[in-house]
């Protein structure tokens, strides 16, 4: 199967009903050709003795192929597909034993984004839905004392994504048939219980590093959704001759941000738009075109900065991701992603826990290797640093509190 110079490999085995191999190299004498992916070390599967589920088909990997990263007229980076980065926690008894963290510094933006989203749900876990981890009453849930309680809140994490996907009602879970890693099982789910098990005893896949964790559960969220269901999240704007133009993908090839598989993760919904409800676009040659935003309140945050105000304006994030359910925002500052959390629900529904407070930010850089505690302070007017430099987190953070002031602790601002 050929699209625009590629070639689709399909590793057919007996019974295996021609499944995908996610591999795309360039044809003979097209360009360049990029090299083919390591052989990775298998990964063995514990799947419920009923749901051994089915390798998936020809013409579903190739529309998920399509959905995700387009025609792919450009050589496709194969850290997307088994060499992407594992979700690997920092050793359990560290000052950050609750972030992950990744150690490859070409990993694109779009990948760290990802890895961070996951990162914030992790931590919806421990700090407000703990009892799931059964953690003990002293236990600090931001200092998991066990590989085990790490694994756990990832496997929560990862349920929950695909769980939301599928509308809290079913759920398709993905995962490279045993000893095959190109080769996708789906797996069906009715009750999330089964979901959160089944992740949880293969948790090991989604950890390989580098291994093909962020296209399990991205794949897994599509397959959830439906693909026609993700496609019309994306949109589909009309020219003016009335032909609907193509349909965008969740991907950019060149590894730059894309909020659709953010708001896939988070909101169970594809949609590139941040703003809240519904809002409508005319072309100036008489057509409209319908943006679903967000239509309920986030059960996470986003807040976004974009280099300048001009253009985080144009990003036009609404309240209901500006303010969450829970105090944890997922961050996007030009290219670079991290996690704005604190642990008092409070400031998100007391204007006077607004006025000073602290947040927690935390990045998947390997560098960072203590909490960042920022000390936020929304009633101070210190017109002495009116004008110094302003760090670009803290204008991030100023999206939401406009007149924030913010303490860093001494510690040089590196974002």
């Amino acid at each position: 199967m050929n699209f625009k110079g590629y070639e689709y490999e399909f590793a057919t085995r007996s019974g295996s009903g021609g499944a995908f191999a996610f591999a795309a190299t360039r044809l003979a004498g097209r360009g360049t050709t990029e090299s083919r992916e390591r052989p990775t070390r298998s990964l063995s599967l514990v799947l419920p003795a009923n749901n051994q589920g089915k390798p998936i088909t020809e013409d579903v990997a190739v529309a998920l192929r399509q959905l995700v990263l387009g025609q792919c007229p450009a050589v496709v980076r194969s850290e997307f597909f088994t060499q992407g980065p594992g979700l690997v926690f920092r050793e359990h008894g560290h000052p950050l034993a609750y972030g992950l963290t990744i150690t490859n510094p070409s990993t694109t933006p779009m990948l760290r984004a990802l890895v961070m989203t996951i990162q914030a749900q992790i931590l919806r876990t421990l700090l407000f839905d703990s009892a799931v981890l059964k953690l003990p009453k002293t236990c600090n849930p931001l200092m998991p004392t066990t590989v085990t309680i790490q694994q756990e809140a990832l496997a929560c994490a990862i349920a929950n994504i695909i769980w939301k996907a599928g509308n809290g009602q079913s759920a398709i879970l993905c995962l490279p048939q045993a000893n095959v890693v190109h080769v996708l099982q789906l797996c069906p789910m009715s009750r999330i219980e089964d979901l959160h098990q089944t992740v949880r005893r293969n948790v090991h896949v989604f950890q390989e590093d580098p291994g093909p964790a962020l296209m399990l559960i991205l794949y897994s969220a599509i397959l959830t959704r439906g693909i026609e269901q993700v496609t019309e999240d994306l949109g589909k704007p009309t020219g003016g001759d009335g032909i609907l133009t193509p349909v965008k993908c969740l991907l950019n090839i060149n590894g730059s941000i894309s909020f659709s598989p953010i708001s896939l993760f988070v909101l169970g919904r594809a949609s590139p738009f941040l703003h809240n409800g519904v809002q409508y676009q005319e072309d100036g040659q008489g057509c409209t075109t319908e943006e679903t935003g967000v239509l309920i309140r986030s059960p996470i945050g986003l807040l976004v900065w974009m280099g300048n105000e001009a253009k985080t304006l144009t990003y036009n994030v609404g309240s209901r991701f500006k303010t969450p359910i829970v105090p944890i925002w997922i961050v996007i500052a030009s290219e670079q992603s991290g996690v704005l959390f604190g642990e008092d629900k409070g400031i998100l529904r007391d204007h006077q826990a607004e006025n000073r407070f602290q947040l927690y930010y935390h990045t998947s850089t390997f560098h960072q290797q203590n909490p960042m505690i920022l000390k936020i302070n929304n009633r101070s007017r210190d017109d002495s640093m009116i004008d110094a430099p302003v760090p670009t987190l803290e204008k991030l953070i100023r999206t939401k509190w406009g007149d924030a002031r913010i303490d860093w602790g001494g510690v040089e601002p590196f974002v």
